[in-house]
C-alpha cells in the first residue's frame, strides 16, 4: 500500500520500464527516442514530433477489492480502509516517419507482453519500498471506447497500447481507530429436534 502519490509513481514507474527499453535500448530507430508523461494533444501542443506518450486517461475504484479485510497487526487497532484503484493508460507512439511509428508501436507490445509485473526496483518513489506489485495487462478497448477517450482530446486518432496497470493500493491519511479486542468467545452446540406432522 502507499500514499496520494502513488498514482504519479506508478506512471512513471511505466514510462522509466519504456525508457530503458527505447530510449536507453541502443538500437537503430528506437535509441535516443524521449517518453513523454502526456497525452498525445500535449505532446503536439509543445511541438514535438517525435516521441513516446504515455497518457493516463482514467483511473477506476477496483470494487472487487473495495471490501477485502485490511491487515490487522494490532488487535486492538482497526485499520481505516484503503482504496484498490486501476489505472488505464494508453501508450501512443508518435514520429513523423509512419515505418517509425509502427517500430515504436511493436516495441512497445513486445515490453508490455515481457514485463506484465513490477515491483520493488522496478517501481519509482514511494511504491519502490512499500512492497506494491504491479500488474500489467493489454487491453482491448472497443471502438466506441475510443472514439470517446480520442474525442476528448480534440485530436487525431493513432494506433497505441492500452494498458490497465491494477495493485495499486492508496493508504487512508486517516489515524486508525481503536477498536476492543474480543475477550471471551463461547460457542455452544444443541440438537435441533422437529416436531412431526
Amino acid at each position: 500500500m502507499a500514499g496520494y502519490g502513488a498514482i504519479r509513481d506508478a506512471i512513471e514507474s511505466l514510462a522509466v520500464l519504456l525508457r530503458a527499453h527505447i530510449t536507453n535500448s541502443g538500437e537503430a530507430g528506437l535509441q535516443g527516442m524521449p517518453v513523454r508523461v502526456n497525452s498525445p494533444r500535449e505532446v503536439e501542443q509543445a511541438n514535438v514530433a517525435n516521441a513516446v506518450a504515455v497518457w493516463l486517461h482514467r483511473v477506476d475504484v477496483q470494487a472487487d477489492l473495495l471490501n477485502r479485510t485490511p491487515p490487522r497487526p494490532d488487535p486492538g487497532v482497526l485499520p481505516r480502509r484503503p482504496l484498490p484503484i486501476e489505472l488505464a493508460v494508453q501508450i501512443v507512439p508518435m514520429n513523423s516517419d509512419a515505418g517509425t511509428a509502427q517500430l515504436l508501436l511493436g516495441r512497445v507490445f513486445q515490453i508490455m507482453n515481457d514485463h506484465r509485473r513490477l515491483a520493488g526496483a522496478d517501481l519509482s518513489g514511494s511504491l519502490a519500498t512499500s512492497g506494491t506489485v504491479l500488474t500489467l495487462g493489454l487491453g482491448i478497448p472497443g471502438t466506441y471506447d475510443l472514439n470517446l477517450v480520442w474525442s476528448g482530446l480534440q485530436t487525431t486518432m493513432r494506433p497505441g497500447a492500452s494498458i490497465t496497470m491494477a495493485g495499486l493500493v492508496i493508504d487512508s491519511h486517516l489515524d486508525p481507530v481503536a477498536s476492543a479486542p474480543v475477550i471471551d468467545l463461547s460457542a455452544g452446540l444443541s440438537q435441533i429436534v422437529g416436531v412431526g406432522a
